[in-house]
């Protein structure tokens, strides 16, 4: 199988509860981009129209390698169109209000599949135990980019107090700014950890500069890399902090799937596996069906009925190291682990298909904000694949 072999096989399109006003203190644009990052996006448009990054306001990042249109706001923002090859910036009008991810309502989809060989009466029948069932509302690879490398998380090695790992799976291993941009310090770190006086001249970025010249200056202690953590850039920290709470969502899930008995089968990801269902027995399925399970945090207060959630909980803390949720804490200044809850099952809403030939196939639908398209094509195909 194969996803996002051209930007124009994966377009994905923003709804949103905004609209021009005709008055108020912010331009709405239509942002449509393809083949570059949303980040990226935003910050040529920022230094093009000389403004900060601050005042742009936008739901949620697209993937890079894609065609996607999403809205963004930029405060007494100009009235005109911006156009280059990466992206296209449409004026609409002027809103009260800046774009936010409180006011993305969802995203559509239309997605080539590429080397997906499938018999019609077989992606029909899986789409529509999609459509009855739902799927697994798990958190995705997209989400796990900072352990790409080393497939390790760095905030879970601060929760346990191994402060020197947790730089070094940050620095060495991880990047908070665009890979390229960090690769020349990373590899030094990397050949040169602990002589960190040999990699100063290749920290580009202000806030990683200013932590190597701390740890140039002081004998390595686990005090010393500890006060370095204060110095990692608050929203860094709070992403990867995001990361970790994310994958043990996931294996929360998976633990309640065990639980109430539903067949699966089986995906490797980044992660790890995440297991999916493809039908659901009745008693099982009037828990899932409205279940919404929170992100992990030390003050979580959870049901024991119908299933056991605290206990759920502080096994998959413990399976991790962590002695249990009220051990899920930090005390590097600035990490905190904020808590929602998320639906265990998400339903693509208007799915449907249609074969472009032999291996191809073109999948339409809309899921809610929080969900990942991705998943729904796994599903997909590997229950084509798993009779």
């Amino acid at each position: 199988m194969k996803i996002k072999e051209r930007p124009e096989d994966f377009v994905v399109a923003e709804v949103a509860d905004i609209y021009p006003e005709g008055k108020g203190d912010y331009s709405l644009y239509l942002l449509k981009k393809a083949n570059i990052s949303t980040w990226d996006a935003l910050g040529k448009i920022a230094k093009r129209l000389r403004i900060s990054m601050d005042s742009i306001g936008f739901g949620g990042l697209k993937d890079k390698r894609a065609i996607a249109h999403q809205f963004i706001t930029i405060k007494n923002g100009p009235k005109k169109d911006l156009k280059t090859q990466e992206y296209e910036l449409i004026y609409l009008g002027r809103t009260t209000k800046p774009m936010t991810k409180d006011l993305l309502k969802g995203n559509r989809f239309e997605v080539v599949v590429r080397d997906f060989p499938v018999e019609k009466d077989v992606l029909e029948r899986e789409v529509n135990l999609v459509k009855e069932f739902g799927i697994a509302n798990y958190f995705d690879e997209q989400r796990f980019g900072s352990i790409k490398s080393s497939k390790e998380f760095a905030v879970k090695e601060i929760i346990k107090g191994n402060y020197e790992k947790a730089l070094y799976l940050m620095l060495a291993e991880g990047s908070a700014v665009d890979i390229e941009r960090t690769r020349r310090l990373r590899e030094c770190l990397k050949k040169n950890w602990r002589k960190f006086e040999k990699c100063l001249e290749f920290a580009e970025v202000t806030w990683e500069k200013r932590l190597i010249e701390f740890l140039a200056e002081h004998k390595p202690s686990k005090r010393t890399f500890k006060r370095a953590l204060g110095l990692v850039d608050r929203e860094y920290l709070f992403f990867l902090g995001n990361a970790y709470q994310s994958f043990l969502w996931n294996e929360v899930l998976k633990e309640v799937l065990n639980t109430l008995k539903v067949s699966c089968f089986e995906i490797d990801y980044i992660a790890g596996t995440l297991k999916f269902y493809k039908e659901v027995p009745d008693n099982a399925w009037k828990v899932l069906k409205d279940l919404k399970l929170p992100l992990p945090s030390p003050k979580l207060c959870l049901e024991k009925e119908p299933i056991n959630l605290e206990e759920i909980y502080q096994s998959v803390c413990q399976r991790e190291g962590i002695p249990g949720l009220e051990k899920f804490r930090s005390f590097v200044k600035g990490l905190v682990f904020k808590t929602y809850p998320r639906p265990a099952v998400t339903f693509p809403q208007n799915l449907t298909w249609e074969k472009l030939d032999e291996t191809t196939v073109k999948l339409k639908f809309f899921l809610e904000k929080g969900s990942y398209a991705t998943l729904v094509i796994k599903r997909l195909y590997y229950g084509c694949k798993n009779p």
